[in-house]
C-alpha cells in the first residue's frame, strides 16, 4: 500500500481537529471548460481533468448567503438529526466524508458529536465516478480504525450515481453505508430529508471547502478500469485565498445547530421515492436529450453543472421557488433556456450540452 503523505502537503483551510484529509497535493492537467469537454467526448475520463477555478461570481456569493440566511435553520436541523441517528445506530462509528460536497457536512457532524460528548473520528477521502473510491486512503483509515464501521457521508444525491460507485468500489468486505443531508434519489441508508431543497456549500466550491479542488488522479485510467493505485490528489486554489469562507461556514452550522441535543429526532423521512431520476429521464428524452450522463438532477448538482460544465437546458419545477432563484439567474447569464415542468421530481435539473458522455 502507498504510504501517504502527510496533509501539511496541502496547505487547505480545514480545521484539522475537525477532519484528516486523505489527499496527496499534486499538479492536475489544467483545462478550460470547453476543452474538457471536447476532451471528454473523446474519451478522456473527467476524473483527470480540472478547470482551474474562478472567484465566486456576485451572482454565486448572494446565493450562499441568501441559503445560509433562508434554508440555514432547517439544515442545523438536519446536521443535529442525522447526527443523533448515527450515534444512535452505530457504537464508535468513524465518518469519512466524499469530498468535496461531503466534506462539511462530516466536519458539521463530527462537531456536533464532540458538542455531545462523542469523539466520532471524521476523515475525507476521494471519490471518482468512473473510477471509483481512493483505495489507497481508505486502506489507511481502516488501518486507523481496524474494528469500526465506517459511514460515507455527503451533502446530497442526484440520481445517485455517487452511491452506485460507492457500492461497486468498496472492498466486499465494507459495507455501502452512506449518509446525507438531503436524499430526493432515495439512496442513503441514512437521509436527514427526502427533500431536495439547497444546500448552502451547493453554490460555491473550494472556498466553502478549505480551498480544496475538485479531486482528481494523474494518470489517464478507463471509464471502467481499475481503481487507481496511488491516492488521488487535489490542489490547493491559492487565487482564491482571500474568498474563503470555510471556516465561517463551519462555524454558523455549528451555531445553527447548537440548541440539539443528542436525543433529538427528526421526523422520519418518506419512504424511498420509486426511480425518481426516472421520471427525469423521461423529461429529458421530450427534449431529445437521451444520454443519462447528461441530465443531473436535484438542485445542487444543477448548480454544480453551470458552476463547472457547459449547461443545455434547465428544468424547474417551479420557476418561483427561492431555492432555485440562483439558477434562473444563472441561466439567464448563460443564454441557457428554461423548462417549468410540474411533474419534476426534484427541484432542478440541469442537462450538460449534448456530445459529452458525462
Amino acid at each position: 500500500m502507498p504510504m501517504l503523505r502527510p496533509t501539511a502537503d496541502l496547505a487547505h483551510t480545514l480545521p484539522p481537529h475537525d477532519v484528516h484529509v486523505h489527499l496527496r497535493a499534486a499538479a492536475p492537467r489544467l483545462v478550460t471548460v470547453a476543452h474538457k469537454e471536447a476532451l471528454i467526448r473523446a474519451g478522456e475520463s473527467y476524473g483527470t481533468l480540472l478547470t482551474p477555478e474562478a472567484r465566486p461570481s456576485d451572482a454565486q456569493t448572494r446565493a450562499y448567503h441568501d441559503a445560509l440566511s433562508r434554508n440555514g435553520e432547517r439544515v442545523g436541523a438536519l446536521v443535529a438529526g442525522l447526527t443523533a441517528e448515527l450515534l444512535r445506530v452505530y457504537r464508535a462509528p468513524v465518518l469519512v466524508s466524499l469530498a468535496r460536497g461531503g466534506t462539511p457536512v462530516g466536519c458539521a457532524v463530527r462537531r456536533v458529536a464532540r458538542r455531545w460528548g462523542f469523539d466520532v473520528p471524521h476523515h475525507t477521502l476521494s471519490i471518482i465516478r468512473g473510477l471509483g473510491i481512493d483505495a489507497a486512503a481508505l486502506a489507511e483509515v481502516r488501518r486507523l480504525h481496524p474494528a469500526a464501521p465506517l459511514i460515507f457521508l455527503d451533502g446530497w444525491t442526484g440520481k445517485g450515481s455517487i452511491f452506485q460507485t460507492l457500492r461497486a468500489s468498496l472492498p466486499t468486505d465494507v459495507p455501502p453505508r452512506l449518509a446525507v443531508l438531503s436524499d430526493p434519489a432515495g439512496v442513503a441508508l441514512h437521509a436527514a430529508t427526502r427533500d431536495d431543497l439547497l444546500l448552502p456549500h451547493a453554490v460555491l466550491n473550494a472556498t466553502v471547502c478549505g480551498l480544496l479542488s475538485r479531486t482528481f488522479v494523474e494518470a489517464p485510467s478507463p471509464l471502467s478500469g481499475p481503481v487507481p493505485p496511488v491516492m488521488h490528489a487535489a490542489r490547493i486554489e491559492e487565487a482564491l485565498r482571500n474568498d474563503d469562507l470555510t471556516e465561517s461556514y463551519l462555524n454558523a452550522l455549528d451555531d445553527l445547530s447548537c440548541a440539539y441535543t443528542a436525543e433529538f429526532t427528526l421526523p422520519a423521512a418518506p419512504p424511498r421515492a420509486r426511480a425518481p431520476a426516472e421520471v427525469v429521464l423521461r423529461l429529458a428524452a421530450d427534449l431529445g436529450v437521451n444520454d443519462p450522463h447528461l441530465i443531473k438532477p436535484s438542485v445542487g448538482e444543477a448548480t454544480r453543472v453551470f458552476l463547472r460544465r457547459q449547461p443545455a437546458h434547465l428544468l424547474l419545477r417551479d420557476a418561483g421557488h427561492p431555492d432555485t432563484l440562483h439558477l434562473l439567474e444563472f441561466a439567464q447569464q448563460a443564454g441557457v433556456p428554461v423548462s417549468v415542468q410540474a411533474a419534476l421530481p426534484y427541484l432542478a435539473a440541469a442537462v450538460i450540452s449534448p456530445g459529452s458522455p458525462l
